[in-house]
């Protein structure tokens, strides 16, 4: 029987706080957005993607906030 790799799921994606701000696009959000909701993350620092669309609802305003 073959062996199948676990799949990654995209809420397991982390990228750096430069890098998200780069894919504001596949977030369906500005820039400007992403930079003001990631704010206190270090430039360095991984974020997960749940986290970034967390914090990224709060920052617009939505329930989640």
């Amino acid at each position: 029987m073959a062996r199948k790799d676990p799949e990654v799921s995209s809420s397991d994606l982390k990228r750096t706080r430069r890098d998200w701000i780069e894919s504001a696009a596949y977030l369906k959000a500005e820039k400007f957005e992403v930079a003001g909701a990631l704010f206190d993350v270090k430039d360095h620092e991984l974020v997960a993607e749940s986290e970034v669309q967390k914090r990224l609802a709060g920052y617009k305003g939505g329930v989640n906030s």
